[in-house]
């Protein structure tokens, strides 16, 4: 028995998709720097080193006298001689005077004028130690004050630069879908 039925065909819809991807282009300027460093401040103080010698001794004991001292010693020794002078004229006049006494005192006298006295000299260093110079030494003194300066920065930023180019998705049907249906067998089949 050849019943009729329906034969189906059927094709399902297809779609395409073409798709251009999104671009994004990124510029970024370097940021804009400003540095500036001013001089610190410097100040120097100084105070010079002193250094004082008292070379008095060293030089009493090599003869040189200072002139204060030198006048003073002068003035003694003046005095002293002067009396010696005044007491030796005193003696000699005394000497002379009794000249009628005898003892050739016209020659004595003369005698003890004609002979100088004998110079002693010795020998020695000058100055005898170094403890005769006096040495006094203040160091010197520095004084540095510095004052540092802050630097000064300025930093701008520059904003990224972006350029976006949107992408595009196409969506199309690249295949109809399709239902085909026709009839088989009883009398449509040709047969009957």
């Amino acid at each position: 028995m050849n019943l009729p039925h329906l034969e189906m065909r059927q094709t399902s819809a297809k779609i395409g998709i073409n798709t251009t991807r999104a671009t994004l282009e990124q510029h970024q300027a370097p940021a804009t720097l400003s540095i500036e460093q001013p001089k610190g401040n410097l100040s120097i103080e100084t105070i010079a080193a002193r250094l004082e010698i008292d070379s008095t001794q060293a030089m009493i004991e090599t003869g040189r006298i200072p002139a204060f001292e030198s006048v003073q010693r002068y003035a003694e020794h003046g005095r002293q001689v002067g009396q010696q002078a005044v007491g030796r004229a005193a003696s000699e006049g005394d000497q002379l005077m009794r000249i009628e006494q005898g003892g050739n005192a016209v020659s004595r006298v003369a005698k003890s004028r004609d002979t100088p006295p004998a110079e002693v000299t010795t020998l020695g260093f000058s100055p005898r130690s170094l403890d005769r110079v006096k040495i006094n030494y203040t160091p010197a003194e520095v004084q540095l004050n510095y004052t540092a300066e802050r630097p000064r920065i300025e930093v701008q930023v520059n904003r990224p630069e972006l350029k976006v180019t949107e992408g595009t998705v196409d969506i199309y049907l690249r295949e109809q879908n399709q239902l085909d249906m026709w009839p088989v067998g009883g009398m449509f089949d040709g047969e009957g």
